[in-house]
């Protein structure tokens, strides 16, 4: 069920560069090897056979072992990166956690690792502010401004 709930909130994130693994000085924990307390938005992450949150880099997986997802957590609360794969290992999207919510600079990507779109996000994934939308040789196709 716990890996259900979180696969739904990654899908949410859908997002495509193929850097399959990237480097970090912070440690990577599963998130089949967490545990979760409820939180005023999400969970708050705790590693099994602790009980202080969580604070480093959580991770899933695909069926077929490919990251499905890398987030920095600090005590336990979705803050600071994360990045969004598909199946291939291709990275589809990045962008920045705030307590828990995806807020800030977003980047999308195309699979062979160009540039699809960037802008910013508010309130858990809203559009907000200027957007750039780019072809596959990185020249700007689109610009939409979006407002609250």
């Amino acid at each position: 069920m716990k890996y259900y709930i979180l696969s739904l909130v990654f899908a949410t994130l859908s997002c495509t560069s193929s850097a399959q693994t990237e480097t970090t000085n912070q440690k990577m924990v599963s998130m089949s090897d967490t545990y979760q307390k409820a939180y005023k938005l999400g969970s708050v992450y705790y590693e099994i056979g602790t009980n202080k949150p969580y604070t480093g880099v959580l991770y899933g997986t695909y069926d077929n072992g490919k990251l499905m997802t890398t987030q920095d957590y600090v005590d336990g609360i979705g803050n600071g990166k994360w990045t969004q794969y598909d199946p291939y290992g291709n990275k589809e999207c990045e962008g920045t956690y705030i307590d828990n919510r995806v807020e800030g600079p977003v980047t999308f990507f195309y699979e062979d690792g160009s540039i699809k779109s960037k802008g910013q996000y508010a309130h858990w994934k809203q559009p907000i502010g200027k957007w750039t939308y780019y072809d596959k040789q990185g020249k700007i196709i689109h610009t939409m401004v979006y407002t609250k």
